[in-house]
């Protein structure tokens, strides 16, 4: 054998540079993947609102055209243990400006934690027996559990067309 001398020997293995790059990479795929998370929560939760925002809307229309847009029509009779609506004395100006206001109200839902939603119902004749009924639902996305209504930033609203006599 021959001894060789003079050769530089490497050693295979990882270096420290090599470590700081893997690391890199690591952490920008887990933050990456913690913000997609974050925000897939955020959408889920806004998305459940607008929903139940909407399904409140359709329960008062209905509700309300089921007796033909009756001008005595109260929503506080449609509470149960899982909705609780009150009259609100606030009133926001979401109704359209031809309009005639019927109520204004806060419901509450006892599974959702921290958001009352505003209701405004109002009404118009549109020609002999013919009526629409609209009903506008406002809640606050941003800040959820501050309470007024000043603070809705969201709202939904649905018109419905109703034989009145």
């Amino acid at each position: 054998m021959v001894p060789q001398t003079g050769k530089v020997r490497y050693h295979r293995g990882f270096s420290l540079v090599d470590t700081m790059v893997a690391v890199v990479i690591l952490l920008i795929a887990v933050i990456g993947t913690s913000i997609f998370r974050y925000n897939s929560a955020l959408d889920g939760r806004r998305f459940n609102s607008q929903t139940t925002a909407a399904r409140i809307a359709l329960m008062l229309s209905e509700s309300w055209r089921g007796i033909n847009g009756d001008l005595a029509f109260d929503p506080t009779v449609l509470s149960t243990s899982d909705l609780t609506v009150n009259e609100n004395i606030q009133s926001i100006s979401a109704k359209p400006s031809d309009f005639t206001l019927l109520g204004s109200y806060i419901i509450t839902l006892n599974d959702v934690h921290g958001v009352n939603y505003h209701a405004i119902l109002s009404w118009e004749d549109i020609e002999l027996g013919l009526r629409a009924l609209n009903v506008v639902v406002a809640w606050a996305q941003r800040g959820a559990g501050e309470d007024g209504v000043e603070n809705v930033d969201k709202s939904f609203r649905l018109t419905a067309y109703t034989q009145a006599f």
